[in-house]
């Protein structure tokens, strides 16, 4: 799937910021449920009708965090059909070069954490294979840049 084409068939994007200095990626932790359990999620939003996938996320990363991505900062992860939600999810990343502090958002808490850390956190359904298959992505991303087989 080109990442760029417009999709008419309803969608969904998540993914998250990556800032490949530090080495972390930001994610939101959510607020206790009635369980007491935190949940971790990525950047979530609907596809507007004949928008581009790529530029929905860039328009998610903008609306929930109000920091501009040009689009050569972004990067798709994969995509797949979303069962539970009828739609299609594409998975994005963006590279950032710093690691701001964000405000508290009405989804949650944005927080840096690493790669490593990951496995310790509970998250909502599929975020958790796109968060290996996403490190996956980037260290590939890494190797080729390095020369490294």
């Amino acid at each position: 799937m080109c990442y760029t084409a417009t999709v008419q068939e309803p969608f969904y994007v998540s993914g998250f910021l990556y800032n490949p200095n530090s080495e972390k990626l930001l994610l939101i932790q959510t607020e206790a449920n009635d369980d007491l359990i935190t949940l971790w999620k990525m950047l979530v939003g609907e596809g507007n009708n004949g928008e581009p996938a790529e530029a929905t996320f860039q328009r998610v990363i903008n609306e929930c965090l109000n920091l501009e991505v040009k689009p050569k900062s972004i990067f798709p992860i994969y995509d797949y059909f979303d069962e539970a939600q009828r739609k299609t999810n594409y998975v994005f990343y963006a590279e950032v070069r710093r690691s701001p502090s964000f405000e508290a958002l009405q989804q949650g808490t944005p927080s840096w954490v690493r790669f490593s850390d990951i496995s310790k956190f509970p998250f909502f359904a599929n975020t958790k294979q796109d968060m290996v298959v996403g490190e996956r992505v980037i260290n590939l991303k890494r190797r080729i840049a390095l020369n490294i087989q």
